[in-house]
């Protein structure tokens, strides 16, 4: 045989030996099923997301713990302290809820200031049916249907006891516990405490508020946008197989898409969103039917965000449920309605208002606390700027976000107290200028 031939054998050999090695080594590579794997992920995840969604839309907005030197309010760096707390507890196991007793006034204050106790507090009066179905992993069965709006776990013994209340009805119900073990909170809770910012919950109007009693150093924040077209939501809520079926037109700043009797329109001013749909009619006028069915709504949106979304309010009259956008356990307000998913279902259908424009994830920011007055001290420049007492009808802690170019991804959040007079939120300070403060300026009395 010749040389050749022989390097032509031997080379021919090892390129195919070389072959097999390269073929077993892609067979045995996860990225060769790419395609697949992403595929079924991507369900996967879509699923699960949907099924949480109203575990996160119902998790109380606000954390108290009452000890001996007075009640703090928990707050955790880039995180949601009463996320964190639902976590710890959701595998505790509620057994019975007891027959409800109203409270007299004095046994209700004496309850908020009970000594080592947790209070959960929701922006809004909640249904237990609602509730019941996605606090918990175990739900309490044939358990009776009420509201409330408060949390109360009492830690002074051995044993957990949780008492559910209506502030303004004083109506109260005890829960009896099963499996509730305490390591995880109480671990949580020595971590928080120590960075709780000091209050104490007064009545303003009737209505339980938070005052936080000395001035206060809170953290601004930055986070990461979520920016849609119109199509996008067009395509999850008015699903067709042929796009030629929706038809669209402009109208002023407004882009409108009709599919039958189905609406959408986007104001291209502000990013907002209107969608109604006549044909999905609501006959109960009761709070657990709206809860339940803005959950189901919202879960059509697909928010990135939506575990930083909860619940924050809800008006009777038009049954309109608002949910809000939360950064550190704090509301975040805009003048855009950025961040803010408001849904009403009714006998004349669905209408749910939405934006194009909602936030993702926070990013770290080496910014400084801001400094706050205290609670009074905001009060007493709202009364010297002529706000009677009597038309505060909310104030709270809460961020800023800054209205950004159409460019930008992030969004900056900067914390401030919001007062809400007529129905409106804005910044204390917005209501101190000039063109905001009323005419009749004059000293008022406010609340000590």
């Amino acid at each position: 045989m010749k040389l050749s031939g022989l390097i032509l054998r031997v080379s021919l050999t090892a390129m195919v030996l070389l072959s097999l090695v390269f073929s077993a080594l892609i067979w045995r590579n996860p990225s060769r099923l790419g395609r697949t794997e992403t595929d079924s992920t991507l369900k996967t995840t879509q699923a699960t997301g949907a099924s949480a969604q109203a575990a996160y839309l119902l998790v109380p907005t606000s954390a108290y713990y009452q000890a001996a030197g007075g009640k703090v309010q928990l707050l955790q760096p880039d995180a949601s302290s009463t996320g964190q707390i639902h976590e710890t507890i959701h595998d505790w196991q509620l057994k019975k809820i007891n027959r409800s007793v109203q409270l007299s006034t004095s046994a209700l204050a004496a309850l908020l200031t009970q000594q080592e106790t947790l209070q959960l507090t929701f922006g809004a009066p909640v249904t237990f049916k609602a509730f019941n179905a996605n606090y918990f992993a175990t739900p309490v069965k044939n358990a009776p249907d009420f509201q409330f709006n408060r949390m109360i776990i009492d830690l002074s013994g051995s044993k957990p006891k949780l008492t559910l209340v209506e502030d303004n009805t004083r109506m109260s119900r005890t829960a009896t516990l099963g499996k509730a073990p305490l390591a995880g909170l109480q671990a949580y809770l020595k971590k928080t405490r120590p960075s709780g910012l000091p209050v104490q919950e007064k009545r303003l109007n009737g209505k339980l508020m938070t005052f936080y009693t000395q001035g206060i150093a809170v953290s601004p924040y930055a986070f990461l946008l979520d920016q849609q077209t119109a199509n996008h939501f067009v395509s999850l809520l008015m699903p067709t197989t042929s796009t030629a079926a929706v038809d669209s037109r402009e109208l002023g700043d407004e882009s409108i898409y009709t599919l039958g009797d189905v609406r959408l329109t986007l104001n291209s001013s502000s990013n907002v969103v209107q969608f109604e749909d006549p044909a999905k009619t609501v006959a109960s006028k009761a709070l657990t039917t709206a809860l339940t069915k803005s959950e189901a709504a919202i879960a059509k949106l697909n928010l990135q965000g939506i575990t930083a979304m909860h619940y924050f309010g809800y008006e009777k009259g038009s049954r309109t449920v608002s949910y809000r956008s939360y950064a550190q356990g704090l509301p975040i307000f805009n003048n855009l309605d950025n961040g803010v998913v408001q849904t009403s279902s009714t006998s004349s259908g669905l209408t749910m208002n939405f934006s194009l424009d909602n936030l993702t994830v926070a990013i770290p920011t080496s910014q400084a606390k801001k400094q706050l007055p205290s609670t009074q001290q905001v009060l007493s420049e709202l009364a010297t700027a002529g706000y009677a007492q009597s038309t505060i009808q909310n104030i709270c802690l809460g961020y800023y976000w800054r209205p950004q170019t159409a460019s930008s991804q992030v969004v900056d959040l900067t914390p401030s107290y919001f007062v809400e007079i007529n129905g409106q939120y804005r910044r204390y300070t917005e209501w101190l200028t000039p063109d905001t403060a009323p005419a009749n300026r004059g000293a008022v009395q406010i609340i000590q």
